[in-house]
């Protein structure tokens, strides 16, 4: 290719750079459109943390359940609609001498067992659950309470 072709070449790739670059630049922005941020129609809240404990107290080889819940209101609130979420018991776990958690419906009965209370339904670590609106209290069974009583432990909520 002889120096003119060169020359040729190298400005017709000059101007196809060029005319592409000014068609870019060009350009009119017409609008925007912002979407606005949209909030869930569920929530779930705590009322108090920690909740108390009724009994506040136990007996050494004892069993049986104790009931968590809020002072002046439920322990949780679910509002809006239903919503899906997992508990997952964090500080080494739910573990002896509990044997099972539950969530009932605070308006319902507060003794017995864990399982016949009002709405009742036991947490499984780790496990997706679907809650209906209403407020709720917890309830733990447990079975032959040592020297250090019943340990605290932590159930954290995911959705």
């Amino acid at each position: 290719m002889n120096r003119r072709n060169r020359t040729i070449v190298a400005l017709a790739a000059f101007l196809v750079v060029v005319s592409v670059g000014i068609g870019t630049a060009i350009a009119v922005t017409l609008f925007y459109h912002h979407m606005p941020a949209v909030s869930v129609g569920q929530t779930m809240t705590p009322n108090c943390d920690p909740p108390t404990a009724n009994p506040a107290t136990v007996t050494i080889g004892s069993s049986g359940q104790i009931t968590f819940l809020c002072s002046s209101a439920s322990a949780i609130t679910v509002a809006g609609s239903s919503i899906t979420v997992k508990p997952i018991f964090l500080d080494g776990g739910f573990r002896a001498p509990y044997t099972s958690l539950w969530i009932f419906h605070a308006g319902g009965g507060v003794t017995g067992n864990c399982s016949t209370r009002t709405g009742a339904v036991q947490l499984q670590n780790n496990t997706f659950m679907t809650l209906a609106t209403g407020d709720y209290n917890y309830c733990a069974e447990y079975v032959d309470v040592g020297t250090a009583g019943l340990r605290s432990f932590v159930c954290r909520w995911e959705a």
